[in-house]
């Protein structure tokens, strides 16, 4: 270890030299190409995140574009829904009047029907009284013809 210190020792002009050139190269080479390097590295990362930017804008412009489409679709659809489903019920309610008027119309002849075998009711019920009293009369004449008879006979 002794020979290479007293080695390092006799040489150290040249070495100090040689360790300044290379430094100076190492300058060179920094100042020179690795710097230019790192600032078109820096470039192209700033105009990479540019891009991404702007794709992401365009995309984000496009996402509401569409969702503004699917949107309006969505209420169009809605609405001719809803108008068909006002369309459908108002022709329910119209189909219901209307067999709500017939069975009106319906019930109305069932009721007349009633009135009219309550009257007929009323009426055999009146022509059975009648048919009694007839029935009553002729006996009474029977009897009234047997008695006249038996009085305009000659007696024995």
């Amino acid at each position: 270890m002794r020979k290479i210190w007293n080695w390092i020792q006799d040489n150290a002009g040249p070495i100090t030299v040689t360790i300044a050139i290379l430094g100076g190269f190492a300058a060179i080479i920094q100042f020179s190409v690795v710097r230019p390097m790192q600032q078109g590295f820096d470039t192209v990362n700033q105009r990479i995140d540019d891009q991404i930017k702007y794709i992401n804008q365009r995309l984000n412009d496009q996402d509401r574009s569409i969702n503004q489409r699917f949107d309006d679709q969505n209420k169009s659809i809605n609405q001719r829904f809803d108008d068909q489903n006002k369309s459908i019920n108002q022709r329910f309610d119209d189909q219901d009047k209307y067999i709500d008027q017939r069975f009106d119309a319906v019930d109305q002849r069932f009721d007349a029907q009633d009135r009219r075998i309550e009257d007929l009711v009323k009426d055999v019920s009146e022509l059975r009284r009648l048919s009694d009293r007839v029935t009553r009369n002729e006996t009474r004449i029977d009897a009234l013809t047997e008695q006249l008879q038996t009085v305009d006979a000659p007696s024995p």
